[in-house]
């Protein structure tokens, strides 16, 4: 952050993606508008405010008399407010020293959701934010409260939120999530109605089971095969499913992170493997998930553990489902340090797991770690 803070400072300047203040929002309001501004420009990256830092780009610090908000206050604030669709702009605060001063960073994610914009009015002290308007920025300069943005940038927005300016290739991840608009034949395949050259071909059965603890504990073993996604009768994407027969299961090939495991050299001496099996939001695999689970259900849940929709589960998957690279490094971190506790009290964890009379095999102790450590993060994260 202070390289960020640096380099922004360095351009003498407001930009189209980040703006300074020297103290934080009077009013909420206020600030709702910056967020929505900056979560609207066309830009591809991280956009950035700034509080702490004068007019004429002094840090000057944030005084302890002045209002100050922390990050719940604004993630209250957004999750409030009626987007449309309830697509809120994804944000996260940070304090820091900075030349000795304390300064607060708002980041605001880019994310392909553009245009950010309210289904109602909101008022406040005087001011409004009108329904159904889109505000960004030109240059350094917001969207006035009474005014739009202009044509040109709304259309790029557009653009971008439905992935028409993408490739054939990289489409698939936003078409595949609008899963009411596939048409399945009832065999081996589908076609997408508002563009039907993309397609998808569901290939046979490759193998059932495999080399990971959750293809072979439960009562049945997944098999195995390959959601082939097509434009124009040319394949894409191969994408492996796994698919829970009997549970009436079926999901993406996760991915995985080996954390650890008994050939590595990293001083643990591990007994079994340590695996990370998750999925990444915006990722093909994701949006993948996202569609099959859709297709099950109107209204499907995207939570974890992942289970069976459309009868009571039996089997439940202790699979993680993380926001980008750096909650998925956070996360390896905390996973990396529940092992290292669970070794230290591995006969006690077994004894009040499933396998209560204990583990014959690697791969059950591999099932234990991985439920046990599901259930302690899971708890830490409340």
């Amino acid at each position: 952050m202070h390289e960020i803070v640096s380099n922004l400072i360095s351009k003498k300047c407001e930009g189209l993606w980040w703006d300074f203040k020297q103290k934080f929002h009077n009013d909420l309001y206020d600030l709702l508008h910056d967020i929505i501004c900056l979560s609207n420009v066309i830009h591809e990256g991280e956009r950035y405010l700034i509080f702490g830092i004068s007019d004429e780009l002094d840090v000057i610090g944030l005084k302890s008399e002045d209002k100050t908000y922390t990050q719940a206050d604004i993630l209250d604030l957004l999750r409030k407010q009626p987007f449309a669709e309830n697509n809120a702009p994804n944000v996260s605060l940070k304090f820091i020293k900075y030349q000795n001063k304390d300064i607060a960073i708002l980041k605001i994610e880019n994310e392909r959701l553009k245009p950010y914009f309210l289904t109602r009015d909101i008022k406040s002290r005087g001011k409004l934010l009108r329904a159904g308007t889109v505000y960004s920025r030109v240059k350094d300069t917001n969207t006035p409260k009474d005014s739009c943005a202009n044509p040109r940038d709304i259309k790029v927005m557009w653009r971008e939120r439905f992935g028409l300016d993408l490739s054939a290739s990289k489409r698939f991840s936003f078409i595949l999530e609008d899963t009411e608009n596939w048409n399945y034949n009832g065999i081996n395949g589908a076609f997408y109605t508002l563009d039907p050259d993309f397609t998808i071909e569901i290939g046979d059965t490759e193998c059932e089971g495999g080399q990971y603890w959750w293809q072979n504990c439960f009562f049945e073993k997944p098999i195995k095969y390959n959601y082939m996604l097509k434009f124009k009768n040319t394949i894409m994407h191969e994408v492996p499913v796994v698919h829970f027969q009997n549970e009436n299961l079926c999901i993406p090939f996760p991915d995985i992170k080996f954390v650890t495991h008994p050939e590595k050299l990293d001083g643990l001496n591990a007994s079994f493997y340590c695996d990370l099996f998750y999925f990444q939001k915006g990722t093909l695999q994701y949006s993948l998930l996202l569609h099959l689970r859709k297709i099950e259900t109107d209204t499907p849940p995207f939570s974890t553990p992942i289970t069976s929709q459309i009868k009571s589960p039996i089997i439940e998957l202790p699979f993680y489902i993380v926001n980008g690279e750096q909650e998925l490094k956070d996360l390896e971190i905390s996973f990396l340090n529940i092992y290292k506790e669970f070794v230290q009290k591995q006969d006690e964890i077994v004894k009040g797991s499933v396998y209560q009379g204990g583990v014959d095999d690697r791969w059950q102790l591999e099932r234990v770690f991985a439920e046990w450590a599901f259930e302690m993060l899971s708890k830490s994260r409340l």
